[in-house]
């Protein structure tokens, strides 16, 4: 999964009314000491605050891993892929430092909440940001550096392209963020603590050090590292070495308790996609929007099918009926008469065993008779936006 919050909030200049304006040059830092100086916040004050800890905890992530040196955009997980500048003077590499980047991460997005929490659904909410002026103050220098925009960063996920330095010459782009938006985002940090708590549950720390102590022995062993000569897979050893991690990670008892609480933060980020679509469904303003409904326009100037809310509620209502064990997974030793039960598989997990899992005996106990999900929501998604399905889908949480 390739995630990346497109959404920041920085110094505010709070007006009189209930809407407020954010500047985020001087960092997240100084944006949340101030926020959080406020002796009376407005709904608008908290939702500022909670997306500027939210974003703060991506920050982290990000100058945690500059400092060991980090680099994980090879494995598909959220904030781990985002490129980080070399750091000359980098700290040996912590075999524990993926487990403890995603236990902070779920305790970040924890402390957004505590501010979010605090808005309703009646409370007048309007913040507006210009995402140029966003930044991850990734080498902890206090400045600016290229690669550190927001923007470029998206652009990464985007399109992979690491040739930083061109997103400061784009104009300024200013969205402004009301109620709707605050469920929308409270959903997020709903994903991000989900994902985190999966990953405390299988603990890689133990896989990572296995890994690196008999690979160091190896090339002890050969007198230096082992280089492919085949030609067959780019990288070969990192290929190699990375699989084994995961694989050593996932073939091993989860903690249950972790996995359960993933299972209560998926759930939770179902129901506050049902506010926040219910909520845009109900908006009849048109001032830069950041999701429009049918009647609106997107600040950032992409077009919005018509009947893009209800194909992307089908999805989540597929997702939401999985969680809840009415859809099965199918395997093919079962299919079509049944499948796989998600929900027994979060509150009972297994040890994930890739070869017993294909042969359907690893399963047995989470396999059942009844309806199967199908990719019929997806793919008419997919059809609705063609090349950028997955792009929106990042987009639409």
């Amino acid at each position: 999964m390739r995630f990346l919050l497109p959404f920041a909030f920085g110094l505010v200049a709070t007006t009189a009314q209930a809407e407020i304006s954010l500047n985020l040059e001087q960092g997240l830092v100084a944006a949340e000491n101030q926020l959080t100086s406020l002796s009376s916040p407005t709904p608008s004050d908290q939702m500022a605050i909670g997306a500027v800890r939210f974003l703060h905890g991506v920050e982290k992530t990000l100058q945690i891993r500059w400092q060991y040196n980090a680099t994980f955009e090879d494995y598909d997980l959220p904030v781990l892929r985002l490129p980080i500048p070399p750091n000359p003077h980098a700290k040996p590499f912590d075999p524990a430092l993926v487990t403890q980047i995603f236990a902070d991460l779920t305790q970040d997005m924890s402390n957004a909440r505590t501010a979010l929490d605090t808005i309703s659904q009646n409370d007048d909410v309007a913040v507006n940001i210009d995402l140029q002026t966003l930044w991850f103050d990734i080498n902890m220098n206090g400045k600016r550096d290229p690669g550190e925009n927001l923007l470029e960063l998206g652009a990464f996920l985007a399109t992979g392209d690491t040739d930083f330095g061109g997103a400061n010459n784009i104009p300024p782009l200013q969205v402004r963020f009301d109620t709707a938006d605050v469920a929308w985002l409270t959903a997020y940090t709903h994903l991000l603590s989900g994902i985190g708590e999966l990953v405390v549950a299988f603990d890689p720390t133990d896989a990572i050090e296995k890994t690196m102590s008999s690979s160091a022995a190896m090339d002890k062993l050969r007198g230096k590292p082992y280089e492919s000569t085949s030609g067959i897979i780019t990288n070969e050893t990192d290929f190699i070495d990375k699989f084994a991690t995961v694989y050593g990670a996932l073939n091993r008892q989860p903690d249950p308790a972790h996995a359960r609480k993933a299972y209560a933060h998926f759930q939770e980020m179902i129901q506050q996609n049902k506010i926040f679509w219910n909520a845009v469904s109900k908006e009849t303003d048109d001032n830069q929007e950041w999701i429009p409904n049918a009647h609106q326009t997107a600040a950032l100037g992409f077009d919005m099918p018509v009947d893009a809310a209800n194909a992307w509620q089908a999805i989540l209502a597929d997702l939401e009926a999985m969680l809840n064990g009415e859809l099965l997974i199918t395997h093919w030793r079962i299919a079509p008469t049944g499948g796989i039960n998600v929900k027994k598989i979060f509150l009972d997990p297994p040890v994930v065993d890739i070869v017993t899992w294909f042969h359907g005996e690893g399963l047995l106990p989470y396999m059942e008779r009844g309806p199967v999900m199908s990719r019929n929501s997806f793919r008419q998604f997919e059809n609705m936006f063609m090349g950028d399905a997955l792009l929106f889908a990042f987009l639409l949480n």
